[in-house]
């Protein structure tokens, strides 16, 4: 095999046999490069003369590819890609990568952030995107590495990790407890109650409730309905009414004393929830890390 000096080619016709090669098209290279079409011509010309071979057939409908020109634009292809690689490999090193992390406003309000200083902590190296979204639709098309979803985990297309049973209690504020001296739970019959508006039949409601408890169907009378948790949680905590409290959300709110579970009836529903991952993407060491520090924290 002849050896060539690499010193007499130029990256420029290098790149644009490679560009031309892809699109089958010298005035698609240029545009590609924001250059003239004959400067992309002269370049492969250029790679032609010096190699001693014809790379493309040239006709009035356009160009094409010979066997040799389709040989040697898939070796250059795959040594682009090792640049490219290399490349990309040698920039990880330079900036912290970026972790994306897709939760509820509760979860991130009264679940994250009150323990996000401990992570910061643990991995200052570690830049964290953290988006809230109250919704599951289009889970399959989101970017993100790790995500906590509203409702149950969806059954394909992602890992899944168990991040917390589901527990619920009714809660409300020590004031409306004191004022309509909650003690059994006949007394939910004559209270105003708070709903969340139903996105997803897989999650707990009040209805479930009361068929758990063998209460009678409760009279809306004063009731109100949020579409977002978090609104929920922040008109029980001023006395608006009772609402349904997930364990692992309104745990912190009742130990700082802003909401109480006045009756002692917990449901556990066997129906868990999860952090899920794509099921394309294996995860890497940061996100690795931030799904450790989610487990570790909610045990």
């Amino acid at each position: 095999m002849k050896k060539i000096n690499m010193h007499l080619l130029t990256s420029r016709s290098i790149l644009a046999f490679h560009l031309a090669a892809q699109e089958n098209s010298f005035t698609k290279a240029a545009d590609t490069l924001n250059v003239s079409q004959p400067a992309i011509s002269h370049g492969v010309r250029q790679l032609e003369e010096r190699l001693g071979v014809e790379l493309f057939e040239r006709n009035p409908q356009g160009v094409v590819l010979t066997e040799i020109g389709e040989k040697l634009a898939r070796r250059i292809q795959r040594g682009l890609a090792e640049i490219q690689q290399g490349l990309e490999e040698t920039l990880s090193h330079t900036q912290p990568e970026k972790i994306t992390l897709l939760v509820s406003t509760s979860v991130a309000s009264h679940w994250l952030m009150p323990r996000i200083a401990r992570f910061k902590h643990l991995y200052p190296e570690v830049q964290l995107h953290c988006i809230t979204q109250d919704t599951d639709q289009g889970l399959q098309e989101s970017r993100f590495d790790l995500c906590i979803p509203l409702g149950l985990a969806p059954e394909s297309g992602f890992q899944r990790w168990q991040f917390a049973e589901e527990v619920l209690t009714p809660v409300c504020s020590p004031e409306f407890a004191y004022r309509h001296q909650l003690q059994h739970l006949s007394a939910i019959n004559d209270i105003p109650l708070i709903h969340l508006e139903e996105r997803y039949n897989s999650r707990y409601n009040w209805q479930h409730f009361f068929d758990d408890c063998s209460l009678s169907p409760h009279s809306a009378r004063g009731d109100e309905t949020y579409n977002d948790y978090s609104i929920v949680l922040q008109a029980a905590m001023e006395g608006q009414g009772l609402a349904l409290g997930w364990q692992h959300i309104v745990g912190p709110l009742i130990q700082q004393g802003k909401l109480v579970a006045p009756f002692e009836q917990q449901i556990a529903t066997n129906q868990p929830f999860h952090i899920i991952a794509p099921e394309h993407k294996p995860l890497n060491p940061n996100a690795k890390a931030l799904l450790d520090w989610l487990l570790n924290e909610m045990q």
